[in-house]
Parts: C-alpha cells; structure tokens; sequence
C-alpha cells in the first residue's frame, strides 16, 4: 500500500516533524505525566483509564524545564491567575507553552477539558489523544530523553514525585524520595525583578500638524 492510500489519520501521525523540537518536549511531557500519574506511588494517581494533566501543574513543570534549558524558543513572564475562582496567584507562565498547546489541540493531538467545582470555580486539563499517540511513537529518542531526565535524581537515580500546594502557604516542590540532592523548591509562584532603562521621549507638535 503506497502512501497515498494510507488513512489520513495515519498520514497526519507521519508528520510528526513537522512539528517544532518544542512541541515535541511538549507533547511528551504530558505523556510522561499522564503516565507518571497512573503510578500507584505518585501523588496524582487516578483509578481512572482516561488520565488528564491539570493546565496548573502543567504551567509549573514547564516553567521547570525552561529555567533548566530544555526549550529552545520557551520564555515565561509573570503572569496572574485565579485559582478555583477564590485566590489569585502570580505565576510564571510560558505564553509560547500556552500557544503550543492550543496548536497541537488544533492538530487532534491534544484535548482539553474543562469541569466546574463545588466552589464555583473551573480546573482545566489536557489528555493525548488517540491521533498523538500516532504522533509519540515518532518523538525521536534524543527529545524523549531530554524530558525524562529532569524527573529523575542525579545521585540516585530514583525518580521524583511533584507536589503542588496551593493553599494559604503555596508551594511547589519536585522531591526526590530517597535523598535531599536534588530537591527542587520552584519559584513557580514568585515573580522576578526585571532591570530595564527607559528616557522620556518628547513628540514634536511640528510633526503632527498637516502642512
């Protein structure tokens, strides 16, 4: 069968090039936490067969990988959010995160749900599916590693678990269980201190007036 006769489905899956390197950490990012999430250790774990990353721990695993050097193009800015419509938060949010995920959504790689909660507020969460897993099997070895590497401690090799408390004292920790070497704290929640020079700038009132 050529190609050209294979379903369109299948053809899309193909073009998992076509994706940036960015998107495919993404993409695998959020198979390795759905994944990791179904581990009986974790403290995510779901009873479920449909598991979904939640949009916040998400933004916060990115935020790592960014300060850690693993997207080429990622930036973050501090951004404010309302948390189970009752608390807002400052963040660190990736716009160029945010906008990959809405493409790869776009693709039928990715789908997003969106639930209410008794306190009137919404969670959002993304799950792959059926056409990503098409486009994962094609993730090349070098971007999956790069993913993995971050939840996994340097000094024993023992994978880490994730912790987000978003409490009255919030926090966001990535733990190893077994050593202190390479506990993370992540400043997720603080926002940064940026150094910028400005001058004022004067507008010629000759230059607006119609000759």
């Amino acid at each position: 069968m050529s190609f050209e006769d294979e379903p369109q489905e299948l053809s899309r899956a193909k073009t998992v090039e076509s994706l940036t390197r960015d998107q495919q950490i993404l993409l695998h990012t959020i198979y390795y936490l759905t994944k990791w999430m179904t581990d009986d250790e974790h403290f995510f774990k779901t009873e479920g067969k449909k598991v979904w990353i939640k949009e916040l721990p998400l933004w916060a695993i990115m935020y790592y990988q960014i300060t850690n050097g693993s997207y080429e193009t990622y930036d973050y800015a501090p951004t404010p959010i309302q948390f189970f419509g009752r608390s807002c938060f400052t963040v660190n949010l990736s716009y160029e995160g945010v906008d990959d995920i809405e493409d790869l959504r776009e693709l039928d790689i990715l789908e997003k749900i969106r639930l209410s909660t008794s306190k009137h507020g919404f969670v959002t969460a993304y799950r792959i599916t059926e056409t990503g897993d098409k486009y994962l099997k094609k993730i090349p070895k070098e971007v999956i590693d790069e993913v993995e590497k971050l939840f996994f401690c340097e000094n024993c090799a023992k994978r880490m678990q994730f912790y987000m408390n978003m409490g009255d004292n919030p926090t966001v920790v990535i733990d190893c269980p077994d050593c202190d070497e390479s506990d993370v704290n992540l400043d997720f929640l603080e926002s940064e201190d940026v150094s910028y020079k400005s001058k004022p700038y004067f507008l010629k009132i000759s230059d607006l007036l119609i000759r």
